[in-house]
């Protein structure tokens, strides 16, 4: 059975902003400590024009992933179509910064130093929230490779203990195998 956060994705990957709001609100009630959750409520929320539930999850987003430069990008995107120029500015310098991967953020934050045109918001329409439109701003970037709503990652320290335990078994095993042969070559050649 697919979670709540699965298909609200999905759909918002569809541009199906009102259906995936039940999902993603879902989603949050479930598991309101993960970032991307309420990012994806508040790419939801924003695409339906309702600013005020819209950042006040991003803010959670940005609360919970302080690192994440995904959810900033997204926020800059966002302050970006409301015009606020400034604070989009500052949202993708953070979002390059914490992820040098996201070329997308560097270049939107050229283009404000730069004094580009200045782009106006538009009505939403049904379109993906990674589809580009002439009068909007840069687009949030698709996570492809990057996250996976049905594996959201948890730091594990049991990964690293195993490595590490099969890291010295290995070490021991071969350390015992060279004692073995250094035995049984000592005893051919009559030192032992």
């Amino acid at each position: 059975m697919r979670s709540a956060v699965e298909i609200g994705y999905e759909l918002l990957q569809q541009g199906r902003y009102a259906d995936a709001l039940p999902f993603l609100q879902r989603a949050v009630a479930e598991q309101p400590r993960e970032g991307r959750v309420h990012l994806y409520l508040a790419l939801a929320y924003a695409h339906q024009g309702d600013n005020t539930h819209a950042e006040k999850h991003f803010a959670q987003a940005i609360a919970l992933n302080p690192h994440d430069g995904y959810v900033f990008y997204n926020w800059g995107a966002y302050l970006h179509r409301q015009n606020r120029l400034a604070d989009a500015l500052k949202a993708y310098e953070t979002a390059y910064r914490l992820d040098p991967t996201l070329v997308g953020a560097k270049q939107a934050a050229d283009a404000l130093r730069t004094a580009a045109p200045v782009y106006t918001p538009t009505p939403s329409s049904p379109q993906t929230p990674y589809a580009p439109t002439p009068t909007t701003a840069p687009p949030p970037v698709r996570p492809t490779n990057r996250y996976t709503p049905t594996a959201i990652s948890r730091h594990n320290d049991w990964g690293c203990v195993t490595n590490c335990l099969i890291g010295l078994a290995f070490v021991a095993i071969v350390w015992l195998i060279a004692s073995v042969f250094a035995v049984l070559v000592f005893r051919a050649l009559g030192l032992l």
